[in-house]
């Protein structure tokens, strides 16, 4: 699976978390390979942003929700020798997941919205919206570019990086933006997948050259709907169908992006 060995790996490296693909537990794997003080402890856009400038680029490990964002914070040696890893779910489960997590966490950019709607996600996608920013997360995340060091430069408030790509994804040709994501995922150095999850985190663990014995670590799993206060709120077979093909059809990159995720998995790991 991993593209390069681990004594070839090299500083700064990025772990571009996307999230609600069980990257919280991907990235305890990770961080083993790094020592604390060398580890960015941001793992948002807001708080990399209020990060002083020199302690960015002194870091050699990222892991957070920062998109395409990071390599425009670090001088331009360190920009280009970025070694990038990341995770990728199934589009459909992937949002459906978020749509529990924005009605279950005040801090996030739709909970507001989501909550007025009590969680329905046909009352969500009927708003364009939160259509549009429930749309193609992970396409946005791998091929939109963001000049976050601009961002830093206007100061807060920052905005977190779902609002900023959605804003950011608005008027781009879609298969443009999906090219550019296939792009990133064939540089990156290390491609996982949720669906195959203790594989990926044994990959990822071998890559790294770090141990890892027994069933991969859970954490940051969605523990209960506040509305009903059932374990996990909702999943696809709560859906209806015609609401399944709704949610496929906004998110129509994602899924061609995880197809192709899918097949660079299965050829690195067959190399």
């Amino acid at each position: 699976m991993p593209s390069a060995a681990p004594s070839a790996l090299k500083a700064p490296v990025y772990f571009l978390h996307i999230n609600k693909t069980a990257g919280t537990s991907f990235a305890t794997v990770a961080q083993r390979a790094f020592p604390v003080e060398r580890t960015c402890p941001a793992g948002l856009v807001p708080e990399l942003l209020s990060l002083p400038a020199p302690w960015i680029k002194s870091y050699d490990y990222f892991g957070g929700h920062f998109g395409l964002g990071l390599p425009s914070l670090l001088p331009r040696g360190q920009a280009e020798a970025l070694t990038i890893f990341t995770l990728l779910r199934d589009p459909v489960d992937r949002v459906i997941s978020q749509i529990n997590a924005h009605f279950r966490n005040p801090g996030t950019a739709l909970h507001k919205a989501v909550v007025e709607r009590r969680g329905d996600v046909n009352a969500c996608l009927a708003e364009p919206e939160i259509a549009h920013m429930l749309a193609d997360y992970q396409t946005r995340s791998l091929g939109l570019p963001l000049d976050l060091a601009a961002l830093k430069i206007q100061g807060p408030p920052f905005r977190g990086l779902q609002e900023l790509t959605a804003e950011a994804a608005r008027g781009v040709d879609p298969e443009a933006l999906l090219a550019r994501a296939k792009q990133t995922l064939d540089r990156c150095a290390m491609i996982g997948l949720a669906e195959r999850f203790d594989e990926s985190v044994r990959w990822l663990a071998r890559w790294l050259g770090v141990p890892h014995d027994g069933p991969a670590p859970r954490r940051n799993v969605s523990a209960f709907n506040p509305d009903t206060g059932k374990p996990n709120a909702l999943s696809r077979a709560d859906l209806s169908a015609a609401t399944i093909h709704r949610l496929e059809e906004i998110n129509r990159l994602d899924i061609a992006l995880y197809e192709h995720a899918t097949r660079l998995f299965e050829a690195r790991r067959a190399a």
